[in-house]
């Protein structure tokens, strides 16, 4: 990426899989077109009743409201020094009026005028400067979120231990931060590759402390703990820290998919927690089921021990592992995105770069109209020693 220094090369966040759809939503979501177009509209206001004042009297009132009201307008769109701009355009129009220096037949507008105007428009900048602080804080406290979730979910490097991984992540539409309750990492350990897939109850920065707590766990006994056995075990004694001072009502648990890929690229497993079932994929999708233990944090409700799903895998296997959110995501027929579908199309096509793929599931996704109501993360994993493109 441009600025980063030389190392791994680093793949980009999908900050949205659906587009804004209506301008209202184009605007919330700050998109630079909207924005200016928004910042324009005092100006377009003035410029289509101005001149008509000049060729029509009747019209002339409302003309006298669009100058008026222009530095207000101005502030609520704008900073200090346009809406300060404004008042200085408001003052200079009203001062050439016909009963003022009489330089223009319109406005007729005098010296009495001048004052008023002047006081409101002072009052407007002002105010406009406060806004601007406002925002310039939301700024940084948007700053914040950003650097929380490069910390907690940092990007992954295009190739870990030999494999090529891919991943997207974002939160849902209504989180008011940029962190959500997915987590995922991807770790070369002496015992193979491993990686997590996880979704903790909840959404937005009240999640923080738990995905932490997991991601910590994860990175540091993934590197020595014998099987997934003990490594989810580890992370089910996370949570229950976790939860050890809170309520009933307080406490939280979350789902995982703990993925392990031996050395030699020959063999899978997996252990799901409560979690979407991954997909290996060679000459089409299959789901790699296991028997579930419950969620984190919920394991005095299982009957039986966790079982690991052993799988062989082949040169240029794929494996896709996914939160709920990508899965449950609905349509405006109600119909949820089809991933097993979509995937065996794009690998009968040829797509087997787990970047080039996962694109193709955002435009899917995209073009299908499919919003999402909860955070959404998708992980690509290639086994090495076959071409893709």
């Amino acid at each position: 990426m441009k600025g980063k220094p030389a190392g791994p090369e680093m793949q980009g966040y999908f900050r949205s899989y659906v587009p804004p759809k209506s301008p209202w939503s184009r605007l919330a979501a700050g998109q630079p077109g909207s924005v200016l177009v928004l910042r324009l509209m005092p100006y377009i206001l003035l410029a289509a009743t101005f001149p008509i004042a000049f060729l029509d009297d009747t019209a002339a009132e409302y003309a006298d409201f669009a100058v008026v009201l222009l530095p207000a307008f101005t502030a609520l769109v704008n900073g200090p020094v346009a809406t300060a701009c404004s008042t200085l355009f408001v003052i200079a129009v009203i001062s050439v009026g016909q009963d003022a220096l009489g330089l223009l037949p319109y406005p007729s507008s005098s010296w009495h005028d001048v004052p008023p105007v002047a006081i409101i428009g002072v009052l407007c900048t002002a105010l406009a400067w406060v806004r601007n602080r406002m925002v310039l804080r939301l700024l940084d406290m948007t700053l914040v979120a950003e650097a929380v979730q490069t910390a907690i979910l940092p990007e992954l490097p295009s190739h870990v231990g030999g494999a090529r991984v891919a991943v997207a992540y974002r939160t849902h539409d209504g989180s008011p931060g940029l962190v959500g309750g997915d987590f995922y990492e991807v770790q070369e350990t002496d015992l193979g590759i491993r990686a997590v897939v996880g979704d903790v109850q909840g959404h937005g920065l009240t999640t923080v402390h738990l995905t932490e707590a997991l991601l910590g766990t994860f990175r540091e006994r993934s590197l020595d703990d014998p099987d997934l056995h003990v490594l989810a075990a580890r992370m089910e004694r996370r949570v229950r820290m976790h939860n050890r001072s809170r309520t009933e009502w307080e406490q939280s648990f979350a789902t995982a998919a703990l993925i392990e890929i031996t050395p030699r690229f020959d063999t899978i497993r997996v252990v799901l927690c409560g979690h979407p079932a991954p997909l290996l994929v060679r000459g089409s999708a299959q789901p790699l089921g296991a028997r579930p233990m419950p969620p984190l944090g919920l394991a005095d409700f299982s009957l039986q021990r966790t079982e690991i799903r052993e799988a062989t895998l082949m040169p240029g296997d794929l494996v896709v592992v996914f939160t709920d959110g990508f899965i449950e995501s609905r349509n405006a027929a109600g119909e949820t995105f089809p991933v097993v579908e979509r995937i065996n199309a794009h690998v009968a096509a040829g797509v087997r770069n787990p970047d080039r793929l996962h694109r193709k599931l955002k435009a899917d996704f995209q073009s299908g109209g499919y919003e999402r109501t909860d955070d959404l993360t998708v992980l690509i994993i290639q086994a090495p020693g076959a071409t893709s493109r």
